[in-house]
């Protein structure tokens, strides 16, 4: 793991196969929320996906999510097992805003992490990322690579 505070990252790189499948569930849960995980590496001041965990929104809401806890733990064992890190946390908002709500605020226990919000405009989705540390909200340029 790169030594640069994630606070400073103002990147994330994330290979289209990725986003597509993050695009894929957020349009299939539709109307409720989606959720999941991606895992990758921190490298010079920036981000890196390397490999999507799509989850279960135990709430089954269309305004919230919360990861089903098992598939949480799951994920992040494996992303130990493959030498990774959680460097994205993604969810749908499919009524939007396209902005963390201040619930998404109030609950982001992980700082260092982006926060991706796929939100539904026109019928076209579309995903901005965030960092998001007590009540600041930072939005990161998201680079979609092959």
């Amino acid at each position: 793991m790169d030594t640069t505070s994630n606070s400073k990252i103002s990147k994330f790189f994330i290979p289209s196969k990725i986003w597509e499948s993050m695009q894929e569930h957020a349009a299939r849960d539709a109307p409720l929320e989606a959720c999941g995980l991606v895992s990758g590496r921190t490298k010079k001041g920036s981000f890196q996906a390397v490999s999507l965990i799509p989850t279960t929104n135990i709430l089954h809401s269309s305004i919230r999510y919360q990861i089903d806890p098992h598939e949480q733990l799951n994920a992040f064992n494996e992303m130990e097992a493959g030498g990774l890190e959680l460097v994205a946390i993604y969810h749908s908002h499919p009524h939007g805003p396209e902005v963390p709500s201040p619930i998404d605020i109030k609950e982001a226990y992980y700082p260092d992490t982006i926060h991706l919000i796929w939100s539904a405009r026109s019928g076209a989705w579309n995903c901005r990322g965030f960092l998001i540390h007590n009540d600041t909200v930072r939005e990161v340029g998201l680079i979609i690579t092959m």
